[in-house]
C-alpha cells in the first residue's frame, strides 16, 4: 500500500448532464440511480477548492463531453464554477492511497 503525491477530484454527473447525454449520445446510455464517477488526480496540496476547480475545469468538460459527444460545438456551454455544478458534482481531496503492490501504468488521452 503507497500513498500517492497526489490530491484528486471526484466527478459525478448529475441529472441534468444524464439528459444532456441522452439526447447527444449516438450510444444507448444506462445511468444507475448511483452513478459511476470519474477520478482526476491534481496536486498534492491545495488550500482553495474553488480556484482548483477554476484551474481544472476545462479539461474535466472536455474529457466527460467527449465520452458522449465528439462535436465540441454541442457540448453544454458552462463558463464558471457554479454552471459546472449545474452538470457535475465534484469532491475534493487531498490523499491518495493505492491498495496495490503492483506498479502504476499510464495511458496517455488524445483530447
Amino acid at each position: 500500500m503507497n500513498i500517492l503525491n497526489r490530491g484528486q477530484i471526484v466527478i459525478f454527473p448529475t441529472k441534468n448532464f444524464e439528459a444532456w447525454a441522452m439526447e447527444h449520445s449516438k450510444e444507448e446510455l444506462y445511468y444507475s440511480e448511483k452513478p459511476e464517477p470519474s477520478v482526476y488526480l491534481i496536486e498534492e496540496e491545495f488550500w482553495e477548492d474553488e480556484l482548483v476547480l477554476e484551474k481544472y475545469r476545462k479539461k474535466i468538460i472536455k474529457r466527460e463531453c467527449a465520452e458522449i459527444c465528439v462535436d465540441e460545438d454541442q457540448w453544454p456551454k458552462i463558463k464558471n464554477n457554479e454552471q459546472f455544478r449545474h452538470y457535475f458534482q465534484a469532491h475534493l481531496g487531498i490523499m491518495v492511497v493505492d491498495l496495490l503492490d503492483s506498479d502504476l501504468t499510464l495511458e496517455e488521452l488524445d483530447l
